[in-house]
C-alpha cells in the first residue's frame, strides 16, 4: 500500500453468461488490460481524464478455488491461433493496484469465472424438489422445441413407476436429445459439464458430422443426471410424488445434496459480489432462432431472482459508504449493486449495426433489471479482442475482413489469409419470430498481439471496467 493510502477498497466482480458466450475471452482481455495499463488505448474512470495504474500485482485466489490461467488463456489466442479453452470450473482472478484518481485507497480486485452451464441450475436454489420438477415439467410440456425433445421422457411420467431406472435412463436421453438441439436449459447441469470439468460432447462419423442418434445413446449411456451414478435424479409430476413413496424420498435427498454441492457454492459467490457482467451473446441469439433467445431470457430472469441484486435506496449506499470508510474490506458486507449487461462480439456485426445490438440487448433484459430496487444497472455492446474489419460496399451490404475459423460445412479451418465476408444486417428489433439459420454471424480467429505487454484492440471494454470497478 502507498504512503498515503489509508484502506482497501475490494471490488468482487463476478462474470456470467451461458456457455460460449465469451467469458474466458472478455476476462483474458481485461487482465491484459489492467496488467499493462495504457490509458491511450483503455480509459480507465473518466474518459477525458483516465486514471493511471501503477504497482500492479498478482494475487493468489481465494481458498477453495483455482487461479484463473490468464497466461495458458493468452497463449492459445496468440500461439495456438484458437480461441481459448471455456469455463470448466470456478475459478478466479485477484489482483492489486493504485490508481490516480483513488487518491487514498488502493483497489483489491478480485474476478470469480463461473461455468456457464451452472447458469441452468440457479432456480433450484430458491425451490424444493416438488418445486423444481414443476418448473422443469411446464417448460418441457409447453414449449415447443423442449417437448419434441422430451416428449419419450413426458410419456414415461405419465405411466406407474415401480423403479427409477428406466424413467433416468428416459430422462437422460431427454437431456442428451437438448443438447444435440442447442438447448441451454440442462438441469442438472452436469450431465452436460460433470464436477470433473468434462463437457458432454456428440459423436462424429468419418466425414466429421454428428450422428445424431448414436450421440443421444452414447451421452444416455456415458453421463449422470447428479452427482454420481447412484444419485442421480430427474423431475416427477404430481402424480408420481406420493407421500411415501421411496422414489420421492430418494430423489427429494439427492436433489438436496445437488444443490449443496454444485449450486450453493455458485450462487453464494455471485451473491457476495458487489457488481456482475453478464454477457448476452445477441448475434448467438439471431443466429439460433426464436427459441434460443426465450431460453435465455428465462435463464437470465431465474439467475437474478435468486442473486436479488440491488439494495435499499437511501440507507443501502450510506451503509457501504461506511464501510469502506471503518471497515478492513475482508469485513464488509456483499451486495450487487451494479449489473453491467454486456452484448460481446460486437467485431462480428458490422459497425453501422452496433446501436442496433446495444438496443436489442435493452428490450430483452431492461424490464428484467428493472424490477430490482436500487439496482444501478447499464447496457454495453462489446468486442474484447477486435479480430475483424470493416470492408465498405458500394452496394451497402454488410461486409467484414478476418481470418475464417471454420468453413462453410462447420469444419474449423487452418489460420490463413484473411478473407471478406457477408454479415447479417442486424434488425432495429426483435422479430415476433424467427427460425435458426435467419441471422447468420462470421467465425474468425482471434486477432491477439504476440506482445504480452501490448494489450488486444478492444471496444467499450474499458467502459464495462470503469462501471464495474466502483
Amino acid at each position: 500500500m502507498g504512503l498515503f493510502r489509508i484502506k482497501t477498497t475490494e471490488c468482487r466482480v463476478g462474470v456470467v453468461g451461458t456457455s460460449f458466450s465469451g467469458k474466458t475471452v472478455l476476462l483474458t482481455s481485461l487482465i491484459n488490460h489492467l496488467k499493462d495499463y495504457d490509458p491511450s488505448r483503455f480509459k480507465l474512470g473518466d474518459e477525458r481524464q483516465p486514471a493511471h495504474l501503477r504497482k500492479f500485482r498478482t494475487l493468489p485466489p481465494d481458498e477453495g478455488w483455482d487461479a484463473f490461467p490468464y497466461e495458458a488463456a493468452r497463449d492459445a489466442l496468440v500461439n495456438r491461433g484458437r480461441w481459448p479453452q471455456k469455463t470448466r470450473d470456478r475459478a478466479a482472478y485477484t489482483c492489486q493496484f493504485e490508481r490516480s484518481d483513488w487518491r487514498f485507497s488502493d483497489t483489491l480486485l478480485k474476478l470469480y469465472d463461473l461455468p456457464g452451464e451452472r447458469i441452468a441450475d440457479a432456480a433450484m436454489l430458491g425451490m424444493n424438489y416438488a418445486t423444481w420438477s414443476d418448473h422443469i415439467l411446464k417448460l418441457f410440456q409447453s414449449d415447443h422445441s423442449y417437448r419434441r425433445c422430451t416428449e419419450d421422457f413426458l410419456a414415461a411420467i405419465e405411466r406407474p413407476v415401480s423403479e427409477p431406472g428406466p424413467l433416468l435412463r428416459a430422462y437422460r436421453l431427454a437431456l442428451a436429445n437438448l443438447i444435440l438441439h442447442f438447448k441451454p436449459m440442462i438441469s442438472p447441469s452436469t450431465f452436460l459439464l460433470d464436477q470433473q470439468g468434462t463437457l458432454a460432447k456428440p459423436v462424429r462419423d468419418g466425414s466429421g458430422q454428428v450422428d445424431v442418434a448414436k450421440s443421444i445413446e452414447e451421452l444416455a449411456d456415458n453421463r449422470f443426471c447428479g452427482l454420481s451414478a447412484s444419485e442421480q435424479f430427474c423431475p416427477l409430476p404430481a402424480n408420481l410424488r406420493s407421500p411415501g413413496s421411496e422414489i420421492l424420498a430418494a430423489f427429494t435427498t439427492r436433489y438436496k445434496a445437488y444443490t449443496l454441492a454444485v449450486v450453493l457454492p455458485a450462487i453464494l459467490t455471485l451473491k457476495s459480489c458487489t457488481s456482475l457482467i453478464v454477457l448476452v451473446d445477441v448475434p448467438m441469439l439471431l443466429a439460433g432462432g426464436v427459441g434460443m433467445y426465450d431460453d435465455n431470457r428465462q435463464i437470465i430472469e431465474d439467475l437474478l431472482k435468486v442473486l436479488e441484486p440491488g439494495e435499499t435506496p437511501l440507507w443501502g449506499p450510506m451503509a457501504r459508504g461506511l464501510e469502506k470508510v471503518f471497515l478492513p474490506h475482508g469485513w464488509r458486507s456483499g451486495r450487487i449493486t451494479r449489473i453491467a449487461f454486456t452484448a460481446p462480439k460486437a467485431d462480428l456485426v458490422h459497425p453501422l449495426d452496433r446501436d442496433h445490438v446495444l438496443r436489442l440487448l435493452r428490450t430483452m433484459v431492461g424490464r428484467i433489471a428493472g424490477n430490482f430496487d436500487g439496482l444501478h444497472s447499464q447496457f454495453f455492446n462489446c468486442s474484447a479482442i477486435v479480430s475483424t474489419k470493416m470492408l465498405p460496399s458500394p452496394t451497402g451490404e454488410r461486409l467484414l475482413v478476418g481470418i475464417p475459423y471454420r468453413d462453410p460445412q462447420g469444419n474449423r479451418l487452418p489460420p490463413g489469409p484473411e478473407a471478406r465476408f457477408a454479415t447479417s444486417t442486424v434488425p432495429d428489433d426483435w422479430p415476433q419470430e424467427w427460425q435458426p439459420g435467419r441471422f447468420v454471424f462470421p467465425e474468425v480467429y482471434p486477432h491477439m498481439p504476440a506482445r504480452k505487454d501490448h494489450p488486444p484492440e478492444q471496444v467499450n471494454l474499458d467502459r464495462i471496467a470503469t462501471f464495474v470497478i466502483e
